[in-house]
């Protein structure tokens, strides 16, 4: 791995960590897509787009354009979503395995997923119903919910293949979850309440569940 360039990656992020626990606007229209962008630099200069890490750079181009919406007027909201559930799909592809190795390991984790979804749906579309300038959502946000889930699922199976490397797949299995806990605490702000600090938590592991899925194809692909 290029450690250096990833150093630039996480010295983005921290700045952008730092405007928002600052609440510094003007910076982080700079340091969000920034940070994006280096990670992104760092995944072509380290191992390429080639092969399955095309589908890793789809999904942070995606991700690279849902930060853009979210940073812009509420009504672009709708827009974000759409372009991470992209983000998702395309790494699904990326961890994407054959049917028929599937074992008991994956049909627990698919329970486990499916559990934790199950609590933390409801919570969300009440939240959304609750509101009547976001009661359209409710069917864009189930369907992201389920599209990340699948995500997760397919990050976690790397665990059980032997197509991956134990710390690649460690690395994709923790991005992953970070992901779905970001996105659960960006909704739960969003159509819930607001928390302490609620962006600075949202984006601090969105970042770090960045890192780790594309360090973890980097460690494996490259």
């Amino acid at each position: 791995m290029n450690a250096g360039w990833l150093g630039v990656v996480f010295l983005f992020a921290a700045l952008d960590w730092y405007a928002v626990w600052t609440e510094n606007e003007k910076m982080n229209r700079f340091t969000k897509p920034a940070a994006m962008l280096a990670l992104l630099a760092w995944l072509g200069w380290t191992a390429g787009f080639s092969g399955k890490l095309l589908w890793f750079a789809l999904a942070l181009v995606f991700g690279l354009l849902g930060d853009i919406f979210l940073l812009m007027s509420h009504r672009f909201f709708l827009a974000g979503l759409v372009s991470f559930l992209i983000g998702h799909l395309a790494y699904v592809a990326g961890f994407w395995f054959d049917w028929a190795q599937l074992r008991l390991p994956h049909f627990i984790s698919m329970v486990l997923i499916g559990v934790g979804l199950y609590w933390i749906a409801p919570i969300i579309l009440r939240g959304i119903g609750t509101k009547r300038s976001s009661g359209k959502m409710r069917v864009p946000v189930l369907i992201y919910m389920l599209v990340i889930s699948l995500m997760v699922f397919f990050a976690i199976s790397t665990l059980f293949s032997a197509d991956w490397k134990p710390a690649a797949a460690g690395l994709a299995a923790s991005g992953a979850m970070l992901f779905f806990c970001s996105d659960t605490m960006l909704a739960y702000r969003e159509f819930v309440g607001p928390f302490y600090k609620a962006r600075f938590w949202v984006r601090v592991t969105y970042h770090l569940a960045q890192i780790a899925l594309i360090a973890a194809a980097v460690m494996n692909f490259s």
